[in-house]
């Protein structure tokens, strides 16, 4: 996402000094910084899940790409009924 925003007052000051301070290497690191610090305040995503999240989106690309690189095959139902009887049953 990229985001336009304009910030003056106490919350431009307090930017500047967690820049300053070196706690944030510029001011876009700042806001990021701030942002992750209220997520975690407020509870709204946890880290875990988050890297949980990323973690089966990139597995899900690698199975694409081997899928249509041939490397994978997808079957139909009737493909895995006919090669696997027992599942009828389930």
């Amino acid at each position: 996402m990229i985001l336009n925003l304009k910030i003056e007052g106490l919350p431009e000051q307090i930017v500047e000094e967690l820049v300053a301070k070196g706690i944030a290497s510029n001011k876009s690191e700042a806001i990021r910084l701030m942002i992750l610090h209220y997520n975690e305040h407020f509870g709204i995503k946890s880290m875990r899940q988050y890297l949980d999240d990323e973690l089966a989106v990139k597995k899900m690309q690698k199975i694409d790409k081997e899928i249509e690189g041939g490397k994978r095959k997808v079957l139909t139902e009737k493909e895995v009924l006919k090669k696997y009887p027992h599942l009828r049953d389930v």
